[in-house]
């Protein structure tokens, strides 16, 4: 009989990723608990769940596939194929820094997406209003909800605060500004399949093959649009979403800062994805693909008041320093 090996893998902060090897046999079983945290624990568990029984039959040569799911006492868990000879896009951004190997990785990522966002099958009626929905649900509501934390509460009334050693207004005190400006630009009346969640570490790439596999698509969005897509993958690369979520963050009164060192691959990639965005998107979309940007960091907030304190108020402050940066363009 052969043995079982179990591996943990970085996976959500509220969930359990094991990677299982019973003999040639792998797969990866991804588990949550049904008490503790549900809603951005199993929630958003389950949505990755529906996403990917839906994507691993409509597009089975993109996301890996399903295996089963199930319930065992308090825990709900999937197994999902593992993707061998692989590292997510992130760590093979951090580990290679030649121009020839990131540009094919960011043909690929191309290609890929556009196997979803083009499909002419798959191209749903929308309404430019929807942006309205969006703001209230994904940046007001996520901002009502994370006053219940009472440092992160406190840390609101600051309108000038010091990030990165740059002075920036706090977010909170330039609503208005950035409601106006989503509205202004955001003109999108179809939606298409989408990731949902598509950050550099939802990527696998496979450098042997040059195919890129996406992991973790995420459900509850509001809006399915490519421009959301873009905003998540400058989350990474231009706003270093997984930089920072490894590191430490420094909260000292209204003075904010962590120490990184930024890998060349990601910033290689950074200038890849800005001239690809400059040169695919009207002026209207690309701001609106900032302001998305943005709020991609004021959805994360609760999640983070669960997990690390000082974390929700950085990133808080980066959402902060990306409007100012907007307002000032």
């Amino acid at each position: 009989m052969n043995a079982e090996r179990q591996t943990k893998l970085k996976g959500g902060s509220l969930n359990n990723t094991i990677l299982f090897e019973r003999g040639k046999k792998k797969f990866v079983r991804k588990s949550v608990s049904l008490i503790e945290n549900r809603e951005y624990g199993f929630q958003r568990w389950y949505s990755q769940l529906k996403r990917i029984q839906r994507y691993s039959v409509l597009f089975p040569d993109i996301f890996p596939k399903l295996l089963g799911y199930r319930m065992e006492g308090d825990i709900a868990s999937f197994d999902i194929d593992y993707i061998d000879n692989s590292k997510n896009g992130f760590e093979f951004l951090v580990e290679n820094d030649e121009e020839e190997h990131i540009d094919k990785f960011f043909q690929s990522l191309v290609s890929t997406m556009n196997k979803m966002h083009n499909n002419q099958n798959y191209i749903m009626k929308s309404d430019d209003r929807a942006i309205e929905l969006y703001l209230r649900e994904e940046v007001f509501q996520r901002i009502q909800d994370s006053k219940n934390n009472t440092n992160f509460n406190s840390f609101l009334k600051y309108k000038n605060i010091t990030f990165q050693g740059q002075e920036v207004i706090g977010l909170i005190h330039r609503l208005d500004d950035y409601v106006a400006i989503a509205k202004a630009n955001y003109k999108n009346s179809k939606e298409c399949f989408t990731h949902g969640n598509l950050t550099l570490e939802n990527t696998v790439y496979n450098k042997d093959l040059n195919k890129i596999y996406f992991i973790d698509p995420y459900e509850e969005n509001i809006i399915d649009s490519n421009l959301a897509e873009y905003s998540q993958l400058l989350q990474s690369s231009n706003s270093l979403y997984e930089l920072y979520n490894g590191g430490d963050a420094i909260v000292n009164e209204n003075i904010v800062s962590m120490k990184v060192k930024v890998p060349k691959g990601i910033t290689i990639f950074n200038s890849k994805l800005q001239k690809f965005l400059d040169e695919s998107l009207s002026r209207s979309e690309m701001i609106s693909v900032k302001v998305l940007e943005i709020s991609q960091f004021v959805r994360m907030l609760p999640f983070k008041a669960v997990v690390d304190e000082s974390k929700m108020i950085f990133f808080y402050c980066l959402a902060s320093k990306l409007l100012n940066d907007l307002i000032d363009s």
